[in-house]
């Protein structure tokens, strides 16, 4: 069973974001890859991480826990974000938005 694929986002955030097209096209790959992986039993976050990381997809965990990914879809260098959560076989598209850093 692969993981479940949902969004929590408003859609409009995308048309303020420096790269909308990066960052759409990061959000398919996402989804994408949702519908190909089955969960792991353990630690899913880093499952995730290895399975950005083979796409070419800038990620950490983030910094303030849980299970959340912050995804840099036009690299460390431009502000655009991706906060996704990954839990009990759900990738969850949390918000999408420019850094606050």
């Amino acid at each position: 069973m692969p993981y479940e694929y949902v969004t929590s986002f408003n859609p409009k955030k995308l048309q303020k974001m420096q790269d909308p097209e990066a960052t759409q096209a990061v959000l398919q790959e996402i989804e994408t890859l949702a519908g190909q992986t089955a969960p792991v039993a353990g630690d899913q976050i880093n499952q995730w991480l290895g399975l950005l990381a083979q796409s070419e997809i800038m990620a950490q965990k983030w910094k303030g826990g849980g299970n959340l990914i912050e995804v840099y879809p036009s690299g460390k260098k431009n502000e655009d974000r991706i906060m996704m959560s990954v839990s009990n076989g759900v990738v969850d598209i949390q918000d999408v938005g420019i850094s606050r850093h």
